[in-house]
């Protein structure tokens, strides 16, 4: 339900808040007090236009603010997919309008998208009267309501998703279909493919290897020389390292009989003599091992072209070549079974073909029947609407295929994701004239007339907890303002219902009353709006039952019209 709303330099509203309750709320106030500003505010809070006309003059900015409680379990999903916290279900959600062109939408303090906030309010409001919210002016919305009307949903929901798999298999199959036109060329492909890189015998190291090997070999004189000369100056030359370590050795080791603290130092230096033996003899096999090779050389500067070649080609390292090529071998493997993997799914797309035109005949023969059903039922409660003579009725089309698969009474038909075929709600407002599109003909005070009679044998199955008429009232009145008033309340036992009324009947049933007022206030023009008590209620009702003259009849009458509404 719409538990808050806060207005703040809106149109001709400069401060507004008010709280509203369960049920059915009235608006009243003269014309012109700006009772329609208020559906203009709810209609921003749904993801409307933002319009700079809106913004008060004299201001930069206007600011609607509302607050929802729902426990729609797919709204509160939606919330809990966009990460924003909704404690115990409530919604705050806050539109800011600024002539800078800077607008900003917030749910529970979070950033989102029109369109998000659009998604979102379509479950929460449903706005009827010369407004866009208006769901009878989409002939899509009129198979939503066949459907709840019928209790076909599930049933619509069911071969919707039979319907998503057939063509998720249809597009399978056209793609093995494709492969299997070029199965050919692209085996061959594969296999030389194969070929050539199974013939490199390729490893992850081997490219870093020969490197090396390489770097070593072009190096090898260089290397000789170096070593060779090492050598000489830690054993050959007199006077070498060695010689020298040795002789310190020596001397060191006389030295510790006369004083032991020279026995640490003099293991040192024992221990240096024997790692620079090690040295020398490390040094001499390295000098033995290098190898002047000018045929390895040219190998494998070979071998390492072969593999630039191989990179450049395919485009990619020695490792991911590695991956393509088992990528490769599945892909033939999988060409090679990819007829009988396409038989298979030729068979399964014939057996789903099946079941889809058996749940699609029955779903149309089930609509059909609802549609005597529901025309029946609206046109009885149009007639307690002052609106006897109207004709109301469903169209269907069965649009035909002759490509396609689903045949419904000896013909071959079209399919969508709700079944074959289309419906459009038709409507003959007076006698003798045909029945056609509601959207092209009723005007809107009709089309509420029409959706409340609609939402009056919907009620329990329209998943909308928020209702707003406005116009409801157009063309009527006595009797039939009191039945409108009745289905109103009726109604609002389930749902929370606003009303835009100029009609006391229709007042009278009010579960909360609410006055809309104009006033000017130093050359500015200021809009209000605040719920009357019951002594206000009385008076206002009166007002509306006998003009500006308001006299003790029209108040017992008045008094009248609340206690029977009760």
């Amino acid at each position: 339900m719409l538990k808050e709303i806060k207005i703040s330099n809106f149109a001709i509203i400069e401060n507004l808040r008010i709280e509203f309750r369960a049920g059915l709320n009235v608006m009243t106030g003269e014309t012109g007090a700006g009772k329609s500003i208020l559906i203009d505010a709810l209609n921003l809070i749904l993801g409307g236009r933002a319009d700079t006309d809106f913004i008060r003059s004299g201001q930069t900015s206007a600011t609607v603010e509302a607050v929802f409680q729902t426990g729609d379990a797919e709204i509160l999903d939606q919330i809990r997919q966009l990460e924003i916290d909704s404690e115990a279900g409530e919604l705050i959600i806050k539109r800011t309008l600024s002539n800078t062109g800077k607008n900003r939408c917030l749910l529970n303090d979070s950033t989102i998208t029109v369109a998000t906030l659009q998604k979102i309010c379509n479950r929460l409001v449903d706005i009827h009267g010369q407004h866009d919210h208006q769901a009878l002016l989409r002939p899509e919305t009129h198979l939503d309501l066949l459907d709840r009307y019928g209790k076909t949903l599930e049933d619509r929901q069911t071969f919707g998703n039979h319907f998503s798999d057939y063509q998720t298999g249809l597009k399978q199959l056209a793609a093995m279909q494709a492969q299997e036109k070029n199965k050919k060329e692209r085996e061959e492909l594969l296999r030389f493919q194969l070929q050539e890189i199974d013939a490199a015998n390729l490893s992850s190291p081997e490219e870093e290897e020969l490197k090396i090997e390489k770097h070593k070999l072009r190096h090898a004189e260089k290397l000789h020389q170096s070593i060779e000369s090492t050598l000489n100056q830690l054993t050959e030359v007199e006077g070498s390292a060695l010689e020298q370590l040795g002789w310190a050795n020596k001397e060191l080791a006389s030295l510790c009989d006369i004083d032991p603290e020279l026995k640490k130092p003099a293991g040192r230096a024992e221990t240096a003599y024997f790692e620079i033996e090690e040295l020398v003899e490390e040094l001499r096999g390295y000098l033995r091992s290098i190898e002047f090779n000018p045929s390895r050389l040219e190998e494998i500067e070979d071998r390492l072209a072969e593999i630039n070649g191989l990179k450049r080609k395919y485009g990619v390292d020695i490792p991911a070549l590695l991956e393509k090529r088992d990528a490769m071998a599945v892909e033939l493997d999988s060409l090679s079974s990819n007829q009988e993997k396409m038989q298979e799914l030729q068979n399964e797309i014939q057996r789903q073909e099946k079941g889809l035109q058996e749940e699609a005949g029955a779903l149309a023969e089930k609509r059909e029947k609802t549609a005597k059903l529901i025309k029946k039922s609206v046109e009885k409660e149009l007639r307690d609407l002052n609106m006897a003579q109207v004709q109301f009725g469903v169209r269907f089309d069965y649009d035909p295929d002759p490509h396609g698969f689903a045949r419904f009474r000896g013909n071959t038909v079209k399919l969508y994701p709700t079944g074959i075929g289309t419906l459009e709600f038709l409507f003959s407002p007076n006698p003798g004239e045909e029945l056609r599109p509601m959207v092209k003909i009723a005007s809107g005070g009709e089309l509420s007339r029409v959706m409340l009679a609609l939402k009056s044998i919907l009620n329990k199955q329209d998943p909308v907890a928020v209702m707003v008429f406005d116009e409801v009232d157009t063309g009527i009145g006595g009797k039939v303002a009191e039945q409108v008033g009745k289905k109103l309340k009726k109604v609002a036992a389930e749902k929370q219902v606003f009303c835009i009324t100029h009609l006391p009947q229709i007042a009278g049933m009010a579960s909360a009353h609410y006055l809309v007022q104009k006033t000017v206030t130093g050359n500015r023009t200021h809009s209000s709006i605040r719920e009357l008590g019951y002594d206000e209620r009385v008076e206002e009702i009166a007002r509306m039952s006998g003009g500006a003259t308001i006299t003790p009849a029209t108040l017992k009458h008045a008094e009248e019209m609340i206690k029977s509404a009760k």
